[in-house]
């Protein structure tokens, strides 16, 4: 069973995204939705040392109030130190920046950057990404 975090202030990002996990027959999953990067850190912070109940999968926003994506990056490093967690984290945004991209391509931590709106296709994708394929940030 999968766990995918949705990050992202948007409330209707994350509403339609989780329609769409549940139309790709995501039924077995849990999803769990966060607001920004702060509630994500303190329940992953909360449940570190059992990684089993955090998610494997992470959908991040990067322009979010409280925590951002970058700042939610750093810090689950220091909650992380002993690498007990070990999610695939797939940054979804509205950032076309290539200075983002370039840092997301980067950072260890990230496995895609995909600029939204995100389609079916490409979050069929993500789902099907495993965390020893290459880095699909290009």
């Amino acid at each position: 069973m999968h766990k995918i975090a949705i990050i992202d202030d948007n409330l209707l990002f994350r509403k339609v995204t989780q329609k769409l996990l549940f139309k790709l027959s995501i039924k077995d999953s849990q999803i769990l939705l966060f607001e920004n990067g702060k509630t994500a850190l303190s329940f992953i912070s909360d449940n570190i040392e059992t990684p089993k109940t955090l998610p494997s999968i992470i959908l991040l926003d990067l322009n979010m109030p409280c925590v951002n994506g970058w700042e939610f990056l750093e810090l689950i490093k220091k909650i992380n130190q002993d690498n007990l967690y070990q999610p695939i984290i797939h940054i979804i945004t509205s950032s076309i920046d290539d200075n983002d991209k370039q840092k997301a391509k980067q950072t260890n931590l990230v496995s895609n950057y995909l600029v939204k709106p995100i389609n079916l296709g490409q979050l069929q994708n993500v789902l099907n990404f495993n965390s020893n394929n290459e880095k699909m940030v290009s």
